[in-house]
């Protein structure tokens, strides 16, 4: 109980966050799926909500409940008793009373998915009150019904795509001739050819923020002259101001190569760039860096970016039957 009421604590202050950053429009980059945002502004999840988080159960939920007879079901669902896998690994949540030892036979195959998905759903209710308590601290509750959980996700987060257009229209090119100056022209061609990852990291570097605001008001972006510096020197950044300082380089590709380099190596500002699992590495490699193509090598070797193992050869509905101890 201890370990739970200081979880539940510690999500009530994100709940908190998350209420600051609409207050004063800074994004908070939060990857949270729609099973937390829909409670928070009222609407209801279904099944595609759980099918976003659980992948695997859901695919197994949609096979029990389209198996077309009952002999299908012998060889489909055998060893699936009346209680689902908790959303916390290892766990089981029984689905009536004694679940674990009642098997689920065909005709009841519907009563089990929607039984199973309503547990799922329902399953963080508390963790989900607990943020929704903080947040209604800093904005005010009514304000909740008003949004769309989108709405909501957009005003707290920010957008994950970094718009360039936007970008240019919240910049102060503190420059000769302005936007005009050749350093201000090769950085905006260099900008709007990165993949968007890069562009995140420029944020990053910047401001110390991987999106922008929702709209823009977020202050404004600032591109100043490094004086006196030239193809040696690598890009600076002030990020209380939202401001990159470039020195004159002399080409396109000399600026792409120092700006890359610096955008995704600067580790000086906090851990971050650790936590994201960064390394250093050399300029003529390609980008995004090395570990932004972990999780998509991980999910193709059978294991998740969590380190989850896949359901790839396991058996027909692996999910809803516990294997066997070894």
């Amino acid at each position: 109980q201890g370990e739970v009421g200081q979880a539940l604590k510690m999500l009530r202050f994100l709940g908190i966050l998350m209420g600051a950053s609409i207050r004063t429009d800074s994004a908070l980059e939060l990857d949270l799926p729609s099973l937390v945002w829909k409670p928070l502004v009222g609407e209801l999840c279904d099944f595609s909500d759980l099918a976003a988080v659980d992948e695997a159960l859901a695919a197994d939920l949609i096979a029990v409940r389209e198996c077309p007879s009952a002999h299908s079901w012998a060889t489909l669902a055998c060893g699936i008793t009346w209680r689902v896998p908790s959303v916390i690994k290892g766990r089981w949540i029984d689905l009536i009373p004694g679940g674990d030892k009642r098997r689920v036979l065909w005709e009841e195959r519907e009563a089990y998915v929607e039984a199973a998905v309503r547990v799922r759903l329902s399953e963080c209710d508390a963790e989900i009150e607990a943020i929704k308590s903080g947040f209604t601290t800093v904005v005010p509750a009514l304000v909740l019904p008003l949004l769309t959980w989108r709405d909501l996700e957009a005003k707290v987060c920010g957008t994950p795509i970094v718009d360039v257009d936007l970008l240019k229209k919240m910049t102060e090119h503190n420059l000769p001739r302005k936007e005009k100056h050749p350093v201000a022209i090769m950085f905006w061609q260099i900008v709007g050819g990165m993949q968007n990852s890069d562009r995140a990291a420029l944020l990053a570097f910047a401001s110390g923020r991987r999106r922008l605001p929702s709209h823009n008001s977020g202050g404004h972006f600032k591109i100043e002259l490094l004086h006196g510096r030239g193809d040696e020197a690598l890009p600076e950044a002030h990020t209380c101001f939202f401001t990159i300082v470039l020195p004159h380089y002399s080409s396109t590709r000399v600026m792409r190569d120092k700006l890359l380099y610096a955008i995704h190596n600067c580790s000086v500002i906090d851990k971050d760039f650790t936590a994201r699992g960064g390394a250093l590495y050399d300029p003529e490699d390609d980008y995004p860096p090395p570990n932004a193509s972990q999780p998509a090598a991980a999910k193709r070797s059978g294991v998740d970016a969590q380190g989850n193992e896949g359901r790839g050869g396991a058996g027909l509905l692996s999910s809803l039957a516990p294997s066997p101890p070894v």
